[in-house]
């Protein structure tokens, strides 16, 4: 089996365990053998894809813009490379994998980029798609709940509060918390909106790199290595200069 088909296997097979690999290769083998013929690439491929949640065209293409948005808008403030983008996580989303960067001054400011490229995703489908679907919230690893703790962060425990900085509070319940303190929880609303707005912003001005980008990930399913970087280096050049 060439190595091109091993890659395309592996990529397709992202966000599934050890066990579950091992429980696609084993069915596939079966079915082989009930077939009377040798493993195929074929077998490993259509058993990969019954084990896939299965997912529409539109809502592939809206996770590409989703992912797209969050990686260009990465991009644009500076975060760390970009180790992988997918459509394909076994949870039936997708995810940008990178780092942030290491910094030696974590500033305000600096903390305030993270949430909007934490946002920038649903800021995609809000001005490119003009809806959006509820996949940013809902687990405690989305969007939503990621940005929500670090603004709560900023606000408690991180010394740049707009009320108390001084005083070091660290939640053991956010939900509880916030609904214990409509004030503490007014603020995070208000950094939130402020970084989603941003974002939005940074929609507008890039769609372009934005569109492309998602092309090539609704296409791919996965994008990583050499050609991840081929594309991102194509989706700079679509990237247009930011006022000021």
């Amino acid at each position: 089996m060439a190595s091109t088909a091993l890659k395309s296997l592996a990529r397709r097979a992202q966000g599934m365990t050890g066990a579950d690999i091992e429980r696609w290769v084993r069915e596939a083998r079966q079915k082989a053998r009930r077939d009377r013929h040798a493993l195929s690439y074929a077998d490993l491929e259509t058993q990969l894809v019954g084990t896939r949640p299965s997912r529409s065209m539109a809502l592939r293409s809206r996770i590409a813009t989703h992912e797209a948005g969050h990686a260009v808008a990465r991009m644009l403030v500076g975060f760390g490379p970009i180790a992988e983008i997918t459509v394909d996580a076994k949870a039936g989303g997708g995810f940008v994998d990178g780092s942030i960067g290491t910094h030696d001054e974590m500033t305000e400011a600096r903390l305030t980029a993270v949430l909007i490229g934490v946002l920038a995703g649903r800021a995609a489908e809000e001005v490119m798609l003009e809806t959006v679907t509820v996949n940013a919230g809902g687990a405690d690893h989305s969007d939503l709940a990621l940005a929500t703790r670090l603004a709560l962060d900023m606000e408690t425990i991180l010394g740049i509060g707009g009320k108390w900085p001084l005083v070091h509070r660290k939640p053991s319940d956010t939900p509880e918390m916030l609904a214990a303190d409509p004030e503490l929880a007014a603020r995070i609303n208000e950094r939130l909106e402020r970084a989603y707005q941003a974002a939005c912003t940074i929609v507008r001005e890039q769609t372009d790199a934005i569109d492309f980008l998602a092309e090539q990930l609704f296409e791919a399913g996965t994008l990583d290595g050499p050609e991840l970087d081929a594309v991102l280096a194509e989706t700079r050049k679509r990237i247009r200069e930011r006022p000021g």
